[in-house]
């Protein structure tokens, strides 16, 4: 029998979780559809990569692996990323490598619950399919399958010590170090590698789990968690302070570099570091909102609910979205801490 769908989730309504599916089909338009052909990207960004061009030198066309077709589709992905390394948009290439930090990490994160389920144990295929792909795209499909699988409704599914010290290792090793070396070199081959962060977080994770077996180290590993939700939080709130704010003082920078153009651009007018920015701010609108929007799910009364929508709305500009998402993600990794504690209380 197939199972029904509980009425509600977390005390609000199942059917609200359509939003989710429907910011997905609004993603792939805009992002996908709009951002990439509509306002000309992907054609610029072919002129580099495909087509010779006399007279002009491109970094980024190089041979990465001696397979022409292959070369092309790399060429492609890191001139996209490379438009954005220069004074003028450094602080939307920060913006987006921060933001990412918090969102990778949860899938990771919440795969080693022992009741999570089986399908969303793959943290490394589903960024990698956000790499592919788009975070935009993904993210709101993965927190639609995350609500409707139980995921908002854990009381005491604690992450043990051996997983959280494998999943801190994961995110220094895997996605920290590789990011500060793509966004401080700037050089093709490493932003080539930076691509395929996930599996490195990945493997990072398994390499300290053969060292450290976590069926070795069962205890609860609330303190570890909450040291690496700490460091999303002081490094992007650093950083958004740092490249973000000083934006404030100028509307134009911020409509440049911040907010997602609401119409179409002029492809003849446009260059590519101007495409790129407006893909990423509409793909990190999208991503960093279905992230914020499901953690609304994890209240659990009125009060509290009405305690992250302000909380969301203050951080996320004072501190960054990053830091605001990894303080919620701290808060719930808190009160499912105190639900386990009560519950091995009242079993003793």
């Amino acid at each position: 029998m197939t199972p029904r769908l509980s009425a509600s989730i977390s005390g609000v309504p199942a059917k609200m979780l359509a939003v989710f599916p429907f910011l997905t089909v609004a993603a792939a338009y805009i992002v996908m559809v709009r951002c990439l052909y509509g306002n000309g990207l992907v054609p610029k960004l072919h002129t580099v990569c495909g087509a010779s061009v006399e007279g002009e030198s491109f970094p980024t066309r190089i041979a990465y692996t001696n397979i022409p077709a292959l070369d092309l589709n790399i060429c492609t992905i890191v001139t996209f990323y490379h438009g954005l390394m220069n004074t003028t948009y450094r602080p939307l290439l920060i913006l987006m490598c921060t933001t990412l930090s918090a969102i990778a990490i949860i899938p990771f994160a919440e795969a080693t619950r022992e009741y999570h389920s089986k399908p969303l144990k793959m943290p490394a295929t589903i960024c990698m399919i956000f790499q592919l792909c788009s975070c935009a795209v993904v993210m709101p499909i993965y927190w639609f399958a995350f609500a409707l699988t139980g995921g908002t409704t854990r009381r005491s599914d604690r992450i043990t010590q051996g997983n959280a010290e494998a999943l801190l290792f994961a995110l220094v090793v895997g996605y920290a170090i590789p990011t500060v070396c793509m966004v401080v070199f700037e050089d093709p081959v490493v932003t080539a590698i930076w691509q395929f962060f996930p599996l490195f977080m990945k493997s990072a994770q398994w390499a300290h789990s053969k060292i450290r077996p976590p069926s070795h180290h069962t205890g609860s590993g609330y303190g570890t968690v909450q040291a690496m939700y700490m460091l999303v939080y002081v490094s992007s709130a650093y950083l958004h302070v740092a490249h973000v704010w000083p934006l404030f003082n100028d509307p134009a920078l911020v409509q440049m570099l911040i907010v997602p153009p609401t119409a179409p651009l002029d492809p003849s007018a446009i260059s590519v570091a101007e495409g790129v920015a407006a893909f990423l701010k509409w793909d990190m609108a999208f991503a960093a909102g279905s992230t914020i929007l499901m953690t609304l799910w994890f209240a659990r009364s009125l009060t509290s609910f009405t305690v992250l929508i302000l909380w969301h709305v203050s951080a996320t500009f004072i501190v960054g979205p990053a830091a605001a998402i990894a303080g919620v993600m701290m808060w719930r990794e808190a009160t499912i801490d105190a639900q386990a504690i009560s519950k091995a209380e009242k079993a003793q």
